[in-house]
Parts: structure tokens; sequence; C-alpha cells
């Protein structure tokens, strides 16, 4: 069941919702912290036409679009609350959400009682801000 869930963007005015990137935070309710990025398509195709222009810098490479994902990655639509939850939940109902998201070990997790503000300082792979935005 989940506790928490925390969205990077969350206080970011300016993040576009539909051509972005956002980190996201899944706390469970045995305290194992999940994490995995959600994607959509435009970025993606963002992320190709660089590579592109990249390899159009050297005489030894052709200048073709691609992108690789080495991490965990949800492709959505929008990145908005309501889809990123009910990706989420969609996840755990199918039975995926383990074999999607990427388990943090016990020294990187979040105690419940933390609070944003108090993890600043701490090293942590999403070190901006972040608030709950799901509660179980």
């Amino acid at each position: 069941m989940i506790k928490h869930i925390w969205i990077e963007y969350l206080n970011n005015v300016d993040f576009d919702r539909v051509r972005g990137s956002t980190d996201v935070l899944v706390q469970l309710d045995d305290g194992e912290l999940w994490s995995a990025s959600f994607v959509t398509i435009p970025f993606l195709q963002r992320q190709m036409q660089t590579s592109r222009e990249v390899a159009s810098g050297f005489s030894n490479m052709p200048a073709v679009r691609f992108t690789t994902i080495e991490t965990p990655h949800v492709i959505v639509d929008t990145l908005d609350q309501d889809t990123i939850e009910d990706t989420i939940d969609n996840l755990m109902t199918l039975g995926i959400f383990e074999s999607t998201f990427t388990l943090y070990r016990e020294d990187d997790s979040i105690d419940a009682a933390d609070q944003p503000e108090a993890r600043a300082g701490r090293a942590h792979p999403l070190s901006k801000r972040r608030e709950p935005v799901k509660q179980g």
C-alpha cells in the first residue's frame, strides 16, 4: 500500500507537463522507497534530436536521431499529478510496480517523519524539494 508519493516538479510553476520529465519517489507502508523517472513522448523526441545534433558535429558519427534509457522510466501522455498517481496505481494492480521502479537501499530511505526541509542537506539522488501528494 502506498504511504507517500513525491513528485519532483511539484513546486516548479514553469514545469512543462507535456514536454518534460520528472523523478518520482514512492514510499510504501512498509517503509520501502522506490524511484522512477516519468517522461513524455515529446521529451524523448527532444532527447533524440539532441543526439542527432551532437552527432552531426563529429565527422565519424552519422547524424541520426536516437536515445537510450538507462534508468527506470515510465512513459506517460502528461506529467500531471493525477496521471502519475493513476499510473502508479495501475502498475501496482498489474503486479509490475517492482519491476518498473528501483528500490532504494535502507540507508537511502526517507523516514516518514522527515520533512523536505530537513532532507535538504542530505546526499540524496533527488535533492530538489518534493511535497507528499498522496497519503494512504
